[in-house]
């Protein structure tokens, strides 16, 4: 009888040790499956107690305030994120009971802005702490405000000629149109900005081309230094007009595999600006580095060169370092942005060196 109690003791905990066995191996496995989960996760994910002290953080926290987990495990949280409208945050969501979302701008340190969801954690229908979760959305920000430009820009880019051509027509409707003289003068203004407009809406569509990536690349091999002559060639009268010095330095031997018609594009812009914004009886010079596989295109000129606030955004749509004299000179602003789609498209980079008041030197690599 005692043997037999005793044996089926044995077996009871045997069975015991057994389910004991499989639930800790459930909960390590779930427990791995949520940490795989919260390891992928491109949010920041940080649990905190009731208290504001940090329980835990996953990798993309680390990543984005460059921090190691177990230097901030135990510690308050704005030790690592030194920001109130946080800390704000998490105390309603802990006094409310409830999720609260806010989006947060972060000056230190990151410079950047979140969308923070923060979760009460319940155990056992009490709180004990809170989770937050942090969506950067500094990317979507910036572009939404690229977006409100442009549509400003391209706005006051289409109403200025338009402006101009709706008075120059009701000038010559209220009798202008009889005095031969100052009507073809009109006339002429009118196809100025007739043709700025054509130009502006051709930039546009190219523009729209290549951000999209709809426009394919039709590459072929060809010598650079004897295309860059044939561009160079139709720039003749306006070198002449300037007094301008144009010299060709590319190697005669250099060969690249790219789209000549948008490479024609690049130079066309880039050769056009140096020329347009350079100094009477000045120079510009085309030249080349050679770099592992790729080769860096120089277009230097002897211009009045650009202000340092100005160089980071001088490739972007409508950005322009003298607004006025850049539209005397019909620019759309828009043609450096093209030229760094293009040679984006082309798998290489642009970029500018410049010194104010010792001119610029443009350039772009390209695979060779």
């Amino acid at each position: 009888m005692f043997f037999a109690k005793a044996k089926k003791r044995a077996l009871y905990l045997e069975q015991s040790i057994k389910e004991l066995s499989a639930n800790i191996t459930e909960l390590e496995k779930q427990n791995s499956v949520n940490l795989a989960i919260l390891s992928s996760m491109a949010e920041g994910v940080i649990a905190v107690s009731k208290d504001i002290k940090i329980l835990s953080i996953n990798p993309a926290v680390e990543k984005v305030f460059n921090i190691d987990k177990k230097d901030f495990v135990g510690r308050f949280l704005l030790e690592v994120i030194p920001n109130n409208d946080i800390v704000d945050l998490i105390t309603i969501s802990l006094k409310n009971k409830e999720h609260i979302s806010r989006e947060i701008d972060l000056v230190w340190p990151v410079k950047k802005n979140f969308q923070v969801n923060a979760y009460p954690i319940f155990e056992n229908s009490v709180i004990s702490g809170c989770l937050i979760v942090m969506h950067d959305v500094t990317e979507l920000r910036r572009l939404e405000a690229m977006r409100k430009d442009f549509v400003a820009n391209v706005s006051h880019e289409l109403k200025t000629p338009l402006t101009s051509i709706k008075g120059f027509v009701e000038t010559l409707l209220e009798g202008a149109l009889e005095d031969k003289e100052n009507s073809r003068h009109f006339l002429k203004i009118i196809q100025d900005h007739a043709d700025r407009l054509n130009n502006l809406i051709n930039d546009l569509l190219d523009l729209s081309s290549f951000e999209s990536k709809e426009s394919g690349l039709d590459l072929e091999e060809f010598n650079l230094k004897d295309f860059a002559d044939d561009v160079l060639f139709g720039f003749r009268a306006q070198l002449k007009k300037k007094d301008v010095t144009l010299t060709n330095d590319l190697p005669a031997d250099i060969m690249i595999k790219a789209d000549k018609d948008k490479i024609e594009q690049v130079l066309t812009n880039l050769i056009d600006n140096a020329i347009k914004f350079n100094k009477q009886h000045g120079f510009v010079r085309i030249y080349c580095q050679s770099q592992d596989d790729k080769i860096k295109v120089y277009v230097e000129d002897s211009g009045s060169g650009i202000l340092p606030k100005d160089i980071p955004r001088i490739f972007e749509r409508f950005y322009r370092v003298d607004k006025a004299r850049s539209r005397e000179l019909g620019g759309t602003g828009l043609g450096l942005s093209i030229v760094k789609h293009i040679i984006e498209l082309h798998g290489g980079s642009v970029g500018v060196e410049s010194a104010e008041g010792l001119g610029s030197s443009f350039w772009f690599t390209i695979p060779k």
